[in-house]
Protein backbone atom coordinates (compact mmCIF):
# COMPACT_ATOMS: atom_id res chain seq x y z
CA UNK A 1 0.00 0.00 0.00
CA UNK A 2 1.38 3.08 -1.06
CA UNK A 3 1.89 6.16 1.45
CA UNK A 4 -0.48 8.54 -0.17
CA UNK A 5 -3.15 5.48 -0.33
CA UNK A 6 -2.48 5.52 3.67
CA UNK A 7 -3.15 9.10 3.87
CA UNK A 8 -7.05 9.02 4.89
CA UNK A 9 -6.34 6.49 7.33
CA UNK A 10 -3.62 8.42 9.25
CA UNK A 11 -6.19 10.87 9.42
CA UNK A 12 -9.31 8.94 10.85
CA UNK A 13 -6.79 7.08 13.47
CA UNK A 14 -5.17 9.93 14.87
CA UNK A 15 -6.66 10.90 18.14
CA UNK A 16 -5.97 12.89 21.46
CA UNK A 17 -2.64 11.36 22.84
CA UNK A 18 -1.87 8.35 19.79
CA UNK A 19 1.78 7.95 20.15
CA UNK A 20 4.32 7.18 17.04
CA UNK A 21 3.52 3.58 16.30
CA UNK A 22 -0.42 3.47 17.68
CA UNK A 23 -1.38 4.15 13.51
CA UNK A 24 0.29 1.46 12.14
CA UNK A 25 -1.78 -1.61 10.89
CA UNK A 26 -0.96 -4.80 9.73
CA UNK A 27 0.02 -4.37 6.47
CA UNK A 28 1.30 -0.76 6.78
CA UNK A 29 4.66 0.77 5.64
CA UNK A 30 6.84 0.72 8.60
CA UNK A 31 7.51 4.52 8.59
CA UNK A 32 3.95 5.04 10.27
CA UNK A 33 5.63 3.40 13.25
CA UNK A 34 7.36 7.11 13.65
CA UNK A 35 4.38 8.98 13.49
CA UNK A 36 1.78 10.51 15.87
CA UNK A 37 1.53 12.87 18.59
CA UNK A 38 2.39 12.99 22.27
CA UNK A 39 0.60 15.48 24.16
CA UNK A 40 2.98 17.65 25.93
CA UNK A 41 0.27 20.33 27.44
CA UNK A 42 1.82 22.74 29.58
CA UNK A 43 5.39 22.37 28.12
CA UNK A 44 6.72 25.22 27.01
CA UNK A 45 9.06 25.44 23.70
CA UNK A 46 12.01 27.37 23.19
CA UNK A 47 11.39 30.64 22.00
CA UNK A 48 15.42 30.82 20.73
CA UNK A 49 14.81 28.39 17.87
CA UNK A 50 15.74 30.12 14.67
CA UNK A 51 14.21 29.93 11.60
CA UNK A 52 13.38 31.96 8.02
CA UNK A 53 10.59 33.86 7.38
CA UNK A 54 8.50 33.69 3.80
CA UNK A 55 11.32 36.89 2.89
CA UNK A 56 14.16 34.62 3.77
CA UNK A 57 15.31 36.67 6.54
CA UNK A 58 16.57 34.65 10.04
CA UNK A 59 14.20 34.84 12.66
CA UNK A 60 13.66 33.21 16.22
CA UNK A 61 10.45 32.19 17.33
CA UNK A 62 10.27 34.60 19.65
CA UNK A 63 9.42 37.36 17.45
CA UNK A 64 5.97 35.85 16.67
CA UNK A 65 5.69 35.41 21.06
CA UNK A 66 6.56 39.03 21.55
CA UNK A 67 3.17 40.44 20.45
CA UNK A 68 2.06 39.03 23.61
CA UNK A 69 -0.86 37.00 21.95
CA UNK A 70 -1.90 33.54 21.90
CA UNK A 71 -0.44 31.51 18.63
CA UNK A 72 -1.94 28.65 16.72
CA UNK A 73 0.80 26.20 14.98
CA UNK A 74 0.28 24.67 12.38
CA UNK A 75 3.28 21.82 11.36
CA UNK A 76 2.92 21.17 7.15
CA UNK A 77 4.92 20.71 4.40
CA UNK A 78 4.33 23.29 1.26
CA UNK A 79 4.94 20.79 -1.51
CA UNK A 80 2.62 18.62 0.14
CA UNK A 81 0.18 16.29 -2.48
CA UNK A 82 -2.45 15.70 0.14
CA UNK A 83 -2.83 16.04 3.96
CA UNK A 84 -1.36 19.25 4.29
CA UNK A 85 -3.71 21.36 1.66
CA UNK A 86 -6.52 19.54 3.80
CA UNK A 87 -5.15 20.74 7.26
CA UNK A 88 -4.56 24.31 6.18
CA UNK A 89 -7.83 24.48 4.09
CA UNK A 90 -9.68 23.18 6.73
CA UNK A 91 -7.48 26.14 9.10
CA UNK A 92 -8.48 29.15 6.55
CA UNK A 93 -12.34 27.93 6.96
CA UNK A 94 -11.98 27.85 10.88
CA UNK A 95 -10.01 31.32 10.68
CA UNK A 96 -13.30 32.82 8.60
CA UNK A 97 -15.70 31.17 10.97
CA UNK A 98 -13.67 32.69 14.52
CA UNK A 99 -14.29 35.99 14.12
CA UNK A 100 -11.27 36.60 14.24
CA UNK A 101 -8.24 38.05 12.55
CA UNK A 102 -4.25 36.50 12.33
CA UNK A 103 -2.17 39.94 13.69
CA UNK A 104 -4.64 41.30 15.65
CA UNK A 105 -5.94 38.82 18.12
CA UNK A 106 -3.89 35.84 17.55
CA UNK A 107 -0.52 35.08 15.57
CA UNK A 108 -0.81 31.61 13.00
CA UNK A 109 2.50 29.69 12.37
CA UNK A 110 2.26 27.55 9.79
CA UNK A 111 6.01 26.09 9.37
CA UNK A 112 7.16 23.24 6.72
CA UNK A 113 8.37 20.26 8.21
CA UNK A 114 10.81 19.73 4.90
CA UNK A 115 14.18 21.30 5.72
CA UNK A 116 15.00 21.41 2.09
CA UNK A 117 11.83 24.09 1.10
CA UNK A 118 12.53 27.27 0.71
CA UNK A 119 11.72 30.87 1.69
CA UNK A 120 10.54 31.43 -2.18
CA UNK A 121 7.76 28.27 -1.10
CA UNK A 122 6.80 29.68 2.02
CA UNK A 123 6.00 33.32 0.02
CA UNK A 124 3.79 31.71 -2.55
CA UNK A 125 1.93 29.18 -0.15
CA UNK A 126 1.71 32.41 2.17
CA UNK A 127 -0.03 34.73 -0.52
CA UNK A 128 -2.60 31.84 -1.50
CA UNK A 129 -3.78 31.27 1.84
CA UNK A 130 -3.79 35.37 2.66
CA UNK A 131 -5.63 35.90 -1.05
CA UNK A 132 -8.54 33.53 -0.22
CA UNK A 133 -8.57 34.10 3.33
CA UNK A 134 -9.67 38.11 2.53
CA UNK A 135 -8.99 40.00 5.82
CA UNK A 136 -7.65 43.11 5.98
CA UNK A 137 -4.44 42.67 7.86
CA UNK A 138 -4.12 39.21 8.04
CA UNK A 139 -0.74 38.56 6.20
CA UNK A 140 1.19 40.85 9.29
CA UNK A 141 -0.04 37.65 11.60
CA UNK A 142 -0.23 34.38 9.42
CA UNK A 143 3.74 33.42 9.31
CA UNK A 144 5.02 31.05 6.82
CA UNK A 145 8.20 29.79 7.72
CA UNK A 146 11.21 27.02 6.76
CA UNK A 147 14.22 26.35 8.62
CA UNK A 148 16.82 23.73 9.26
CA UNK A 149 16.53 20.14 9.76
CA UNK A 150 17.63 20.65 13.16
CA UNK A 151 15.63 23.10 14.19
CA UNK A 152 12.56 22.02 13.01
CA UNK A 153 13.13 18.18 14.48
CA UNK A 154 13.49 19.92 18.06
CA UNK A 155 10.40 21.87 17.84
CA UNK A 156 8.48 19.22 16.45
CA UNK A 157 10.01 17.02 19.48
CA UNK A 158 9.39 19.82 21.95
CA UNK A 159 5.34 19.53 20.66
CA UNK A 160 5.61 16.00 20.26
CA UNK A 161 4.72 16.18 16.82
CA UNK A 162 6.58 12.90 15.31
CA UNK A 163 6.28 12.70 10.98
CA UNK A 164 8.45 10.40 8.72
CA UNK A 165 9.82 10.75 5.50
CA UNK A 166 9.09 7.77 2.94
CA UNK A 167 12.27 7.56 1.01
CA UNK A 168 10.85 6.19 -1.69
CA UNK A 169 7.89 8.53 -2.51
CA UNK A 170 9.64 11.71 -1.20
CA UNK A 171 6.83 12.31 0.94
CA UNK A 172 6.19 12.72 4.16
CA UNK A 173 4.49 10.80 6.40
CA UNK A 174 2.54 12.76 9.95
CA UNK A 175 -0.55 13.66 11.40
CA UNK A 176 -3.57 16.43 11.26
CA UNK A 177 -3.07 18.32 13.85
CA UNK A 178 -3.01 22.16 15.16
CA UNK A 179 -1.35 22.79 18.20
CA UNK A 180 -2.59 26.40 20.62
CA UNK A 181 0.44 27.87 22.35
CA UNK A 182 -0.34 30.50 25.19
CA UNK A 183 1.76 34.24 24.51
CA UNK A 184 5.01 32.91 27.04
CA UNK A 185 4.99 29.38 24.44
CA UNK A 186 3.10 27.23 26.27
CA UNK A 187 1.43 24.47 25.10
CA UNK A 188 -2.56 24.64 26.05
CA UNK A 189 -4.81 22.61 23.61
CA UNK A 190 -4.00 20.28 20.11
CA UNK A 191 -6.85 20.20 17.84
CA UNK A 192 -6.97 16.95 15.75
CA UNK A 193 -8.54 16.33 12.04
CA UNK A 194 -8.94 18.36 8.89
CA UNK A 195 -12.16 20.39 9.22
CA UNK A 196 -11.85 22.99 12.70
CA UNK A 197 -15.15 24.98 13.80
CA UNK A 198 -14.24 28.79 14.17
CA UNK A 199 -16.03 28.46 17.60
CA UNK A 200 -12.94 25.44 18.60
CA UNK A 201 -10.67 27.41 17.48
CA UNK A 202 -11.82 30.94 18.76
CA UNK A 203 -12.41 29.03 22.25
CA UNK A 204 -8.73 27.39 21.97
CA UNK A 205 -7.07 30.35 21.75
CA UNK A 206 -8.87 32.19 24.69
CA UNK A 207 -7.98 29.43 26.47
CA UNK A 208 -4.31 29.76 25.63
CA UNK A 209 -4.59 33.49 26.01
CA UNK A 210 -5.92 32.97 29.56
CA UNK A 211 -2.61 33.11 30.87
CA UNK A 212 -2.63 36.72 30.38
CA UNK A 213 -5.40 38.24 30.59
CA UNK A 214 -9.09 38.03 29.05
CA UNK A 215 -12.04 40.17 29.26
CA UNK A 216 -15.12 39.46 31.35
CA UNK A 217 -17.43 38.35 28.46
CA UNK A 218 -14.27 35.72 27.31
CA UNK A 219 -14.08 34.79 30.86
CA UNK A 220 -18.16 33.70 30.81
CA UNK A 221 -17.65 32.33 27.33
CA UNK A 222 -15.38 29.98 28.77
CA UNK A 223 -16.78 28.88 32.05
CA UNK A 224 -19.62 27.77 29.68
CA UNK A 225 -17.60 25.08 27.16
CA UNK A 226 -15.16 22.27 27.71
CA UNK A 227 -13.45 20.64 25.75
CA UNK A 228 -14.53 17.29 24.81
CA UNK A 229 -11.57 14.73 23.31
CA UNK A 230 -14.20 12.16 22.34
CA UNK A 231 -15.76 14.91 19.68
CA UNK A 232 -12.69 16.52 19.30
CA UNK A 233 -14.63 19.52 19.74
CA UNK A 234 -15.69 22.26 22.48
CA UNK A 235 -18.96 21.66 24.04
CA UNK A 236 -21.69 23.47 26.14
CA UNK A 237 -21.86 22.04 29.31
CA UNK A 238 -25.13 22.67 31.48
CA UNK A 239 -23.40 22.70 34.76
CA UNK A 240 -20.62 25.39 32.89
CA UNK A 241 -24.12 27.23 32.04
CA UNK A 242 -25.32 27.29 35.26
CA UNK A 243 -21.88 28.53 36.87
CA UNK A 244 -21.49 30.98 34.10
CA UNK A 245 -24.97 32.06 35.32
CA UNK A 246 -24.31 32.54 38.82
CA UNK A 247 -21.18 34.66 38.06
CA UNK A 248 -23.19 37.08 36.32
CA UNK A 249 -25.51 37.31 38.80
CA UNK A 250 -22.54 37.94 41.39
CA UNK A 251 -21.65 40.72 39.18
CA UNK A 252 -24.96 42.20 38.34
CA UNK A 253 -25.56 42.42 41.94
CA UNK A 254 -21.95 43.97 43.27
CA UNK A 255 -22.85 46.22 40.61
CA UNK A 256 -26.28 47.28 41.82
CA UNK A 257 -24.75 47.85 45.39
CA UNK A 258 -21.81 49.58 44.24
CA UNK A 259 -24.30 52.04 42.27
CA UNK A 260 -26.19 52.24 45.45
CA UNK A 261 -23.24 53.24 47.20
CA UNK A 262 -21.63 55.54 44.92
CA UNK A 263 -24.94 57.79 44.75
CA UNK A 264 -25.45 57.67 48.85
CA UNK A 265 -21.85 58.79 48.95
CA UNK A 266 -22.42 61.21 46.60
CA UNK A 267 -26.06 62.70 47.94
CA UNK A 268 -23.77 63.04 51.25
CA UNK A 269 -21.10 64.86 49.66
CA UNK A 270 -23.82 66.90 48.33
CA UNK A 271 -25.33 67.89 51.31
CA UNK A 272 -22.35 68.57 52.99
CA UNK A 273 -20.98 71.04 50.43
CA UNK A 274 -24.24 72.74 50.70
CA UNK A 275 -24.37 73.24 54.45
CA UNK A 276 -21.05 74.62 54.33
Amino acid sequence: MSLVAMLPSIVLALGPGSRPGELSEPGAPEILNEVGITERLEDKVSLGLEFRDENGFSVRLSEIFSSGKPVLLNLAYYECPMLCNLVMNGLLNGIKGSGWTPGQEFEVLTLSIDPEEGHELASAKKQTYIENLGLLGAEKGWHFWTGSDTNIRELTRQVGFGYALDSISGEYAHAAVLITLSPTGKITRYLYGTEYKGKDLRLALLEAKDEKSTSIGEKILLLCYSYDANSNSYVLLAHKSMRAAGFLFMIGIVGVFGSLWYKDVKRKSTKISDAA
